[in-house]
């Protein structure tokens, strides 16, 4: 540390030398610039307390705005991390020297000349002033460390709508177009409510739906994009007849070869995306791909306990990882009319549908599978609650979530929820079934904090 006399001394004696230097003499007309440039270049710091290396990788920014000069940086530090003393590497033009500015609680605020070298009390830095060579201009930056003061893994949950539409004997939820679609049955009749996915979350009833049959199966109904981003609904009814829509709202039946037993959605490949289905091929049940339903390409048969209904699915397509392109499936019932107690991972490898299958030691039953904070989740139910798990690995091996993002007590124990997560990262649960088979007609939403501002 350098006494701020010292500093004065200093910057009068590099002026009174700067002045002689520019003195035109008879032999010599040297004349010496001196830099009134007083900004921050480049800021960075390190700590011997940092054990784990954090500081190394973050990223400062510099905002040289005249009015309120900022150094910060823009990723917030990990929760509950904590340094008492940093090495500030501060790179300037040439500047003459480093003045830095002290919060003392409880005290009067201390300043003092920096010699570039010393450790910084980081949690009481204020400013940093920096005098230019000419040793009068001078900036003076805030100085701002962000650190998440709450827990980045922690999901809050807030119960948002509740009987938004009358109490239905079966629904489902399709998000399209920052929609939500909720298809409900009231006695005999096949109804649909809509809202635009914000937080008002206003619904408004659709008086023209048309074409759904009465025997349309709900949790059918989906949404795919195949082509040209052009997206199209499908829903099946409980004759293997296939509907299709452009809008959600006006259906009409697709004539197809093939009775169809299922639609999984899109299958992801190396090539031309298709839509994955299961047919009925005389006696045999086979995997097929279709574009439209117009024709089919026929694989491999449907193999022993795979789910053909009420099952959950979701699209793992990472165009990072060449390799990365699943269509996960779990829950539901088998063409054998038993419980489903497997994950399946499918994938389309030239040209043929394969697949492998893992039996999981938790209920998966009545879940819901989504895709969140770079993981796939599966909501389900346990010990009469709902509970997630998580998997890293595309659905081969999973764990239980941390408690911090599990559900709140008032939250009823419920079955095949639709879950949707909005451009927001915001994750949306609707609707569900109690184990009485009586609908919910509730909306809860949540976010994990540290996509609160991704």
């Amino acid at each position: 540390m350098i006494s701020n006399w010292f500093y004065y001394c200093l910057s009068l004696l590099v002026a009174t030398f700067t002045l002689s230097s520019c003195l035109n003499s008879d032999t010599d007309e040297i004349d010496y610039t001196v830099s009134r440039d007083a900004q921050i270049t480049a800021f960075s710091m390190s700590s011997s307390e940092d054990t784990l290396k954090v500081l190394p990788t973050v990223k400062f920014s510099i905002d040289q705005v005249s009015s309120a000069p900022l150094v910060f940086n823009k990723d917030s530090l990990p929760y509950l991390f904590d340094v008492s003393t940093v090495n500030l590497k501060i790179a300037t033009k040439g500047a003459s020297g480093i003045k830095l500015y002290l919060i003392n609680p409880g005290q009067p605020d201390s300043s003092y000349i920096w010699n570039q070298t010393d450790s910084v009390m980081i949690k009481k830095l204020k400013n940093i002033e920096i005098f230019a060579q000419d040793g009068k201009t001078s900036k003076t930056y805030t100085f701002k460390l962000n650190i998440h003061q709450v827990d980045p893994d922690t999901i809050f949950w807030q119960n948002v709508a509740n009987d938004y539409i009358p109490q239905p004997s079966d629904q489902v939820t399709v998000s399209a177009n920052n929609q939500f679609y909720t298809y409900h049955k009231s006695g005999t009749s096949i109804k649909l409510s809509t809202s635009l996915i914000d937080e008002t979350l206003h619904w408004t009833d659709q008086p023209l739906l048309n074409g759904l049959p009465q025997n349309v199966v709900l949790k059918s109904i989906q949404n795919n994009d195949i082509e040209n981003s052009e997206r199209v609904w499908h829903s099946l009814d409980t004759e293997n007849k296939v509907y299709e829509s452009s809008n959600g709202i006006d259906w009409s039946l697709v004539e197809t070869t093939y009775p169809v037993q299922a639609i999984f959605g899109k299958l992801p490949s190396f090539t031309k995306d298709a839509i994955l289905t299961i047919i009925k091929d005389g006696a045999s049940h086979k995997f097929a791909t279709t574009k439209d339903f117009s024709s089919f390409d026929l694989h491999s048969d449907v193999p022993s306990g795979f789910p053909v209904k009420d099952f959950t699915s979701t699209i793992i397509n990472k165009p990072d990882i060449y390799s990365a392109k699943y269509l996960i499936i779990t829950g539901g019932i088998n063409l054998d009319n038993r419980s489903n107690k497997s994950v399946w991972l499918l994938q389309d490898i030239d040209n043929k549908v394969t697949f492998t299958s893992k039996q999981q030691n938790f209920n998966v039953f009545g879940s819901t599978l989504f895709n969140y904070d770079n993981k796939v989740y599966l909501l389900t139910s346990e010990d009469n609650k709902n509970v997630f798990y998580t998997s890293t690995n595309y659905g081969v091996f999973w764990n239980k979530a941390s408690n911090k993002q599990q559900l709140p007590s008032t939250y009823i124990n419920r079955d095949y929820q639709s879950v949707h997560v909005d451009k927001e990262n915001i994750v949306w649960i609707l609707g569900g079934e109690k184990n009485t088979q009586t609908q919910m007609v509730e909306v809860w939403k949540g976010r994990i904090n540290k996509l609160f501002l991704k």
